[in-house]
């Protein structure tokens, strides 16, 4: 096996939750420091980690070398958890009901809440973009506005994007119908209470049904314009063992697969779905009857190399450095160019991109960051 199958095999054993013994057929293969470093680049070091405690045995520097770069992903989980909890209460005494998206609601989805790499919060908060909009800015010194969020800084060491919608689509037409289906199911999410590990406290976060089609519009989204690590497939794959889970379990408000793929389908997503599809079953081991609509090879092979060229949100994408090192209209024009690369894929959602992009870029963001006098926004460094 070559270095990404021997990464992959591992991976795929860790997802299986199987023991050690079912990973005899490649451990002695593998590289210790090459593997962290594809789980770094991906973001997923914290599962590898759990698996490697599954009772595989590493030579000391291996495990010194690898819990150097785990141990805190345990700590800073819990503190993103608190955080979560503690903005959905600041926010309720504001009146304002909210909605905690993808992060800490996938982390409870994970066989061990821990052991996902914690990102930035990003929370949806009823009220509408005007409204959400004068809040924060009344609140704290927000930096940046965009399309579907604004910058909302209200820790000190973690980055928040307050959501007024939870997501969008360039065609201005299918956007119009998605933002009509939102409307008529926010009620549900916003009342979607769960409890955060070991009586942390209780946050909202999106239906099952809400959220197979969220999150698949949001891994569409990462495709077209930064880029998807297997991270975030990894969150679909525990999304799915979430519905089988939940309609085992005789829970009367379990989506169908019928009822999916027609939202797949009513959005334009389902030819993207099925790559996902692909991706989940043949690369990291999902079996078929957890599959929500068949698999599509061709574009599951597409996807899949984009995800190695790309890593975690692109940041390993060198076909992103030029972009990355240009301003203005310039870098304008290099991330359409970019964008192109999925023209033979999905010609009728790239159409819209550029339209999309210069109302969103030159009109509708200057509108919003000269009235509240924004200057852009600073990442903080989270993990």
């Amino acid at each position: 096996m070559d270095k990404i199958d021997i990464h992959l095999s591992f991976l795929r054993w860790c997802l299986s939750g199987k023991d050690a013994s079912e990973a005899e057929a490649f451990i002695h293969d593998i590289n210790w420091h090459e593997l962290k470093k594809f789980a770094k680049k991906h973001n997923i070091v914290g599962l590898c980690w759990n698996g490697i405690q599954r009772g595989l045995k590493l030579q000391d520097i291996e495990v010194l070398d690898w819990m150097s770069s785990s141990v805190r992903i345990p700590k800073v989980n819990k503190r993103v958890f608190e955080q979560c909890v503690e903005l959905t209460e600041y926010l309720k005494e504001n009146g304002f009901r909210s909605c905690i998206l993808k992060g800490q609601g996938n982390s409870l989805l994970y066989p061990d809440a821990y052991s996902r790499n914690p990102g930035d919060i990003d929370i949806w908060i009823e009220g509408g973009r005007d409204k959400v909009i004068d809040f924060i800015c009344k609140v704290s010194n927000p930096g940046e506005v965009v399309y579907h969020d604004i910058d909302f800084p209200y820790f000190e060491d973690i980055d928040v994007e307050a959501h007024f919608i939870p997501a969008y689509l360039e065609n201005p037409f299918l956007n119009r119908k998605l933002q009509k289906y939102i409307a008529s199911v926010a009620d549900d999410q916003f009342s979607n209470q769960v409890e955060a590990p070991d009586g942390i406290g209780k946050f909202y976060m999106p239906t099952l049904e809400f959220n197979l089609l969220f999150q698949m519009l949001h891994l569409d989204k990462h495709l077209r314009t930064e880029g998807i690590g297997i991270r975030q497939l990894i969150d679909y794959y525990f999304l799915l063992k979430e519905l089988d889970k939940s309609r085992k379990a005789g829970k009367t408000n379990c989506p169908t697969n019928e009822q999916i793929v027609h939202l797949f389908k009513e959005f334009k997503v389902h030819k993207f779905a099925k790559a996902v599809m692909y991706v989940l079953h043949n690369i990291l081991g999902l079996e078929e009857s957890y599959l929500i609509t068949q698999t599509d090879e061709k574009e599951g092979k597409f996807l899949f190399d984009e995800m190695l060229k790309s890593g975690n949100f692109g940041q390993s994408d060198e076909r992103l450095q030029k972009v990355r090192k240009t301003k203005g209209m310039s870098k304008f024009i290099e991330l359409e160019k970019f964008k192109l690369r999925l023209i033979s894929h999905y010609p009728s959602e790239v159409i819209w991109m550029p339209f999309h992009d210069l109302y969103v870029h030159y009109f509708y963001i200057k509108r919003y960051q000269k009235k509240y006098h924004l200057e852009g926004k600073k990442k903080k460094k989270t993990m």
